[in-house]
């Protein structure tokens, strides 16, 4: 157990020293990886990045993601698309603007920085700042549920509001302004004065040398993944109604385990980190050991491809579209134990994510509509957030329902429909302790109480529609709900 223990140590030491200059590559900002690109393409890909921090609004016309997870012979598969749009006041896009332009991060660079916030600054930009997105649709699959809704996030004027699913297929806004009063305003330049002159601190200087430091380390790494991460432009497509260039990043964790200089850079990584912080654990961990954590983690990686895409306006010289998709397959018979009836099996994760964008710096808060009606945000700790594919079964009055929930509990959700005055009566035995609780045809609890309590819980309709009953519980049971007439 020790050995295997040291081993995935030193497994997950490895991968999390590669992973920082990976996502860095991917990521790219304004510093595209160009190797594989001639110049004139490597310009045009870095323009275009370039002009995308650059820009104050933009709009998300569609967006999607997909997950997929099969570990110890289960699955998980989640699905979302929608949209998304944002606009950036002049006063955030200007600091925005300064941040991008500081060359190195100082305490003296930053203290600057920090200067040019106030509250009232803070206060204009939470009045302009809009920032919408909009899940048309959701999916998620476990081996416990499926459910699938919608939802939507807006902040704007100073308000957010948030549009959530109940199992009635109807969807509810809720929304709440931020209320910022002059003393919260006065304590926020008080706490931005404090930060500032924290900064003059000499242990602050010693912090930002040991930042520095690291990432001057982290440069041969950061340098060795680059090798294994290549650009190339496809062939011209059509966007919007302009011509586009596409590129392509792609890189193969394999073939960086594979090299033979990963394991003495990932040793000299660790052994100036050592030296940086001398009170830093030692770690029982030499050359060879990392070289063979490497090649062992090399044999389980079936599969460990990434590719990120983008499409660049060759009118406009905007990124139209990006993609990014992933794949990871581990197979992990190498930790099969004889004496274990099951398996080990295979580890697979896949994501793909995809936006396109549009209106350029031509957003503005106007084109997003705030809800006309919507309950207090203190009013979503009332209500059932669910969706239709969630209710277990619709249920009548004299039903008597028998259910057993699962070892970390549940929630069963019950449709009920109901007249106008109609009094019923809800029974619920079981030998743990269940939540029992109604909910009208708007999804807002009616009452709910404890099994503690030993009492049926009685309740009349205000109005007519599909009530829905919750039982909910938080370790495994067995329960009998009885729905009587009152």
């Amino acid at each position: 157990m020790i050995r295997l223990t040291r081993f995935l140590t030193v497994l997950v030491v490895a991968l999390a020293l590669i992973a920082g200059p990976v996502l860095s590559a991917f990521a790219q900002d304004a510093n595209p990886v160009c190797q594989g690109l001639s110049a004139a393409d490597c310009e045009l890909l870095r323009s275009a990045m370039k002009a995308q921090q650059r820009l104050t609004s933009i709009s998300v016309p569609a967006w999607s993601i997909n997950l997929y997870l099969t570990a110890e012979q289960e699955s998980v598969f989640f699905e979302a698309h929608g949209s998304a749009a944002a606009s950036l006041p002049a006063e955030l896009a200007a600091l925005r603007d300064a941040f991008l332009d500081i060359e190195m991060v100082t305490p003296d660079t930053l203290r600057a920085f920090l200067g040019q916030i106030d509250s009232a600054t803070v206060q204009t930009i939470l009045n302009n700042l809009l920032l919408s997105l909009v899940v048309d649709g959701f999916e998620l699959e476990t081996p416990e549920e499926s459910i699938a809704g919608s939802g939507a996030l807006l902040f704007k004027d100073s308000a957010i509001y948030l549009n959530l699913p109940a199992p009635s297929a109807e969807n509810t806004w809720f929304g709440e302004p931020l209320e910022i009063t002059e003393t919260d305003l006065a304590e926020l330049d008080v706490a931005l004065a404090q930060l500032r002159a924290a900064l003059l601190d000499e242990e602050m200087d010693e912090a930002f040398d040991a930042a520095g430091a690291l990432l001057t380390m982290q440069q041969d790494i950061a340098a060795l993944v680059q090798q294994h991460i290549t650009t190339t432009r496809l062939p011209d497509d059509a966007l919007g109604g302009q011509p586009v260039a596409v590129f392509t990043t792609t890189f193969n964790l394999k073939d960086l385990l594979a090299d033979p200089s990963l394991a003495p850079t990932l040793m000299m990584l660790l052994k100036n980190l050592a030296e940086q912080n001398p009170d830093m654990t030692e770690m029982e961990l030499n050359q060879p050991q990392l070289q063979l954590a490497l090649v062992a983690l090399d044999l389980m990686l079936t599969e460990g491809a990434f590719t990120s895409s983008q499409w660049v306006g060759l009118d406009d010289g905007h990124l139209h579209r990006v993609t990014f998709d992933g794949t990871l397959n581990l197979d992990l018979s190498l930790f099969n134990n004889e004496n274990e009836d099951v398996p080990v099996g295979p580890v697979i994760f896949s994501v793909s994510l995809a936006a396109d964008f549009e209106d350029f710096d031509a957003v503005t808060p106007d084109q997003i509509i705030s809800p006309a009606t919507f309950y207090p945000t203190d009013e979503i700790d009332n209500f059932l957030v669910g969706t239709p594919n969630q209710i277990e079964s619709v249920v009548a009055v004299g039903d008597v329902i028998n259910r057993t929930m699962p070892f970390d509990g549940d929630t069963h959700i019950f449709a009920l429909p109901l007249e106008a005055g109609e009094s019923i009566i809800l029974t619920l035995e079981s030998e743990s302790f269940p939540y029992l609780s109604v909910y009208n045809p708007d999804a807002f609890l009616v009452d709910t109480l404890s099994t503690y309590s030993g009492e049926p819980l009685s309740f009349t309709a205000d109005s007519a529609g599909v009530h829905f009953i919750t039982v909910e519980g938080y370790s495994k049971l067995s329960y009998r709900l009885t729905i009587s007439a009152g």
